[in-house]
C-alpha cells in the first residue's frame, strides 16, 4: 500500500482553491468508482489511486447528506486532472473541441471507447463502441439514454494517410443505432473503394472520446469467427482466406494460423480457447479440444485428440479459459 497522492496540485489550484478545504479521493482508474472519501491522506490499496479535490460535494458525501454510489471519478480532459462528478445514466454525445481526433493502429480494441475495421473486400465499415469504457470516462452508472445536439458528431473521416485535409469519403454513424446494439456496419460509396489505396489512409472523428481505434482487413466473415461464443467455423479453407486451417490425420490436429500477435486480442486476455466439433450439425456432438493462444500465434503445431474425427465435422468456439 501507499500514501502517495498521486496527481499533483496545479499551481493554478493553490490560488483559486486557496479558502476552500481540500479532501482526498481514492477511487478505482479503471472505473472511475470511489472508494473513500477523506479529510486527510490515505492508503491506497492496489490497483486505486488517490487525488486532491476542492469540490464541496466531498463534505456532504462525509457528512452522509449525499450518497456516495451517486458519483464517480471523471478525468477532466480540458483541466487534465480527475474530479468528482455525479454518476449519470444519460449519455451526453459532444465535442470537446474543434480538432479532429485521429484513430490509431495501435489501439487495443478492448482499451478504446470505438473501433472501426474497414473491411476492404466487403465495402463496408465495421463500427463498435465498447460501453463499458464509455461508462467510466463519461462517469456513468449506465447509458440508458443518449442526448446529443448534433447526429454528425461521430461521423467518421477517411482522408489520405496522415493528411486529414485530403478526404476521400464520410462514413455516418447513427449514435442511436449504434449504442442500441453496439456495433454498426455501414457500406462504403462504391466510386470510393475502387479507387482508394487502402494502405495509404486515415480515420478521423470529432474529439468526443479518448480512445480510438481502426484495422483494415478483408472481410466481415474472416475476422469475426473469434468474437463471439457458439459461432460456426469453416474448416479446411486455405490461410489466405481463413485465420486458421485444421486438417486432421490419424487423430493428429495439423493446425495452420495466420492470427498475428496484433489479433490477440481475440481471445480478451484468456490463455485457451475451446473448439467443440460436431458431425453434421451442431447437435451432433463428437468431441472437443483446446488450444492456447501461443498455439494460435505459431503459423504450424499439431495437437493429439482423444476422439476419432467425424466425416462432415463442424466446429465453434465454445468457451474461452
Amino acid at each position: 500500500m501507499s500514501t502517495e497522492t498521486l496527481t499533483e496540485l496545479q499551481p493554478s489550484d493553490s490560488t483559486e482553491n486557496y479558502n476552500k478545504r481540500k479532501y482526498y479521493i481514492v477511487f478505482d482508474q479503471k472505473t472511475g468508482k470511489i472508494k473513500k472519501i477523506s479529510n486527510s491522506q490515505q492508503e491506497v490499496p492496489n490497483g486505486f489511486m488517490q487525488t486532491q479535490s476542492w469540490n464541496p460535494v466531498c463534505k456532504h458525501i462525509i457528512k452522509g447528506t449525499q450518497s456516495l454510489k451517486k458519483y464517480g471519478m471523471i478525468w477532466d480532459i480540458q483541466e487534465e486532472k480527475y474530479d468528482i462528478d455525479y454518476r449519470s445514466t444519460t449519455l451526453m454525445i459532444e465535442s470537446v473541441n474543434n480538432k479532429l481526433q485521429p484513430f490509431s493502429t495501435e489501439v487495443d480494441p478492448t482499451t478504446s471507447e470505438m473501433f472501426v475495421k474497414v473491411l476492404y473486400e466487403d465495402s463496408k465499415v465495421l463500427v463498435e463502441v465498447n460501453k463499458n469504457n464509455i461508462k467510466s470516462i463519461k462517469n456513468l452508472s449506465d447509458i440508458t439514454e443518449i442526448s446529443t445536439s448534433e447526429n454528425k458528431l461521430l461521423d467518421i473521416f477517411i482522408t489520405k494517410k496522415l493528411d486529414p485535409d485530403y478526404l476521400i469519403d464520410i462514413v455516418e454513424v447513427d449514435p442511436l443505432t449504434l449504442f442500441k446494439t453496439g456495433k454498426q456496419v455501414v457500406d462504403l460509396n462504391s466510386d470510393i473503394t475502387s479507387k482508394v489505396d487502402w494502405s495509404n489512409i486515415s480515420l478521423y472523428s470529432k474529439s468526443v472520446f479518448n480512445n480510438y481505434g481502426w484495422a483494415l482487413q478483408s472481410s466481415l466473415n474472416q475476422n469475426q469467427q473469434f468474437l463471439g461464443t457458439k459461432r460456426v467455423l469453416q474448416h479446411n479453407k486455405p490461410l489466405n482466406n481463413s485465420n486458421i486451417n485444421i486438417n486432421v490425420v490419424d487423430n493428429i490436429l495439423q493446425i495452420g494460423s495466420d492470427i498475428s500477435e496484433q489479433e490477440i486480442y481475440y481471445f480478451e486476455g484468456k490463455n485457451n480457447i475451446r473448439f467443440v466439433v460436431c458431425d453434421g450439425n451442431i447437435d451432433k456432438l463428437v468431441g472437443a479440444f483446446e488450444l492456447t493462444s501461443g498455439q494460435l500465434l505459431q503459423k504450424h503445431s499439431t495437437l493429439s485428440i482423444g476422439f476419432d474425427w467425424p466425416e462432415n465435422p463442424i466446429y465453434f468456439t465454445k468457451t474461452i479459459t
